[in-house]
């Protein structure tokens, strides 16, 4: 059985369109991929189990609204990382 979460689609997208104006101390790929699960923890699944359903979804979801509840989702879950990021932050060049 193939299901997939459509939400996570939709959020990456709108994390690749995003990412560059998050304000975060580091951008690396562990805290990208804690803004994601944190804001599909967040967010309503959408289960689908083919290509129709996932158009379905997105379709529901290209309404302002919907996409206003993902970006606020992700900038929740952006605020989460920055204060408590996941590893260790490395000094940047002009602290050292």
């Amino acid at each position: 059985m193939n299901v997939k979460n459509a939400m996570e689609i939709l959020v990456d997208e709108a994390l690749k369109n995003y990412w560059g104006q998050l304000q975060l101390p580091c951008k690396c790929e562990i805290c990208k991929a804690d803004v994601f699960a944190i804001t599909l923890n967040n967010l309503p699944p959408r289960y689908v189990s083919n290509e129709d359903g996932y158009a379905f979804v997105k379709a529901q979801n290209f309404d302002d609204q919907s996409r206003v509840n993902i970006l606020n989702q992700i900038v929740k879950a952006t605020g989460i990382v920055a204060t408590r990021p996941s590893h260790e932050l490395k000094p940047s060049p002009a602290t050292e």
